[in-house]
């Protein structure tokens, strides 16, 4: 699964794709610090199944701290857009193409108003312009794709043939179709198929960075206005704060454990003392950095996804190494036991023959929907 990270230019896109990596990228206060997509991996944490069995894992894929697993996935922060990127304007095209690499992404505004539709210093700024420029870009770009098909197969295939590249599935294109009436292509019927397409296969979500440099009250006021705008969930966070503490645990002063435990594990000088208390104020005020709720908020409410562990000895949860829980993956929201096998390995999934759950010992269906938590052997 990958998501990817949008926005116009120096909102915290590159702030926030750091914390939630700790990939070295370049940072900077000014528009365009990002050109070529930054990509590395991310982490949603998930409660490890060993407490509940009484055992001890042995991770492979998905580190175990403390009784959390950490379970990957691909991130990609994408280049800043602007107003007339659908057109070739800033690095249009190139961001747009690169957005829609994503199952999902999440758009990153500056809820504090602080700056400019150009990335620039200002006060009052409202992001609710930010929000329909790109949704209006990415809008607009996808119509002027599916403007240039000339049929020559059914409506469906041929759409699908142009846009099959963007990871848009032929389902949601055919229920389009359908659903709109759609059986020629002119500007009102490519707008209105774009819509419902990246309603569905590219869902989004608004992180609200910045919120640090507001009142816990009119940071949820103004989250609250714009999810309601824009039906859209609207999660508040600091990007910069999450950033400061993952790098102050990566380099050994103190052990962070989200939404708000922060031990000093070794002697800091003054001013990263008074960094580490300035961000304690800001979770006391908030109740967290934010980075988790919109990561959880994004893959679990939003996309539906689980997490699911494979092994292949049920009584004893290990692979044949005897490794204990050794994996865990993220999946999408209806996939199968036969998906997780083709996660797993193709070898697995050329010799699928079911699945048990480990829980109840019974075996799964086969277009049966896993459940988030699940433990699964796999039948080969």
């Amino acid at each position: 699964m990958k998501i990817g990270v949008i926005g116009r230019t120096n909102v915290g896109k590159s702030t926030l794709f750091k914390a939630m990596t700790l990939e070295e990228v370049e940072i900077a206060d000014r528009p365009f610090t990002t050109i070529d997509p930054n990509r590395g991996i991310a982490y949603v944490k998930y409660p490890c199944p060993e407490k509940e069995f009484n055992v001890k894992c042995n991770p492979h894929n998905a580190p175990c701290v403390d009784g959390t697993r950490f379970v990957p996935f691909d991130l990609i922060d994408v280049a800043g857009l602007i107003e007339g990127a659908h057109e070739g304007k800033g690095l249009g095209n190139k961001f747009l193409s690169d957005a829609m690499e994503a199952d999902a992404l999440i758009e990153v505004i500056d809820i504090s108003g602080r700056s400019d539709k150009g990335g620039n210093p200002t006060e009052g700024y409202d992001p609710a312009e930010d929000i329909r420029m790109v949704d209006e870009e990415i809008l607009l770009w996808l119509s002027s794709l599916i403007m240039k098909i000339k049929p020559r197969d059914t409506l469906a295939n041929e759409i699908y043939k142009t846009l099959s590249g963007l990871k848009f599935r032929f389902e949601t294109i055919n229920e389009a179709i359908n659903e709109l009436g759609v059986n020629q292509i002119n500007a009102e019927n490519a707008r209105k198929l774009s819509k419902f397409i990246l309603t569905h296969d590219k869902p989004m979500i608004i992180a609200g960075n910045k919120m640090d440099l507001l009142d816990k009250e009119e940071a949820e006021k103004r989250a609250k206005r714009l999810s309601d705008m824009f039906n859209v969930p609207v999660i508040l966070c600091s990007a910069a704060a999450e950033l400061a503490l993952r790098e102050a645990e990566k380099n050994g002063f103190i052990r962070y454990r989200p939404p708000a435990d922060i031990t000093a594990i070794k002697q800091m000088n003054e001013g990263q003392t008074a960094a580490i208390n300035t961000i304690k104020k800001i979770i006391g005020k908030f109740g967290s950095t934010g980075v988790d709720n919109l990561i959880n908020t994004l893959l679990f409410s939003v996309l539906g996804a689980k997490i699911v562990f494979p092994v292949e000895d049920e009584r004893k949860l290990s692979d044949k190494r005897g490794n204990v829980l050794p994996d865990a993956y993220l999946l999408e929201k209806n996939a199968t036991a036969k998906d997780l096998a083709e996660k797993v390995h193709t070898e697995v999934a050329a010799n699928y023959k079911g699945a048990i759950d480990c829980r109840t010992g019974l075996k799964i269906k086969n277009e049966q929907p896993l459940k988030n938590g699940d433990i699964i052997k796999i039948l080969v």
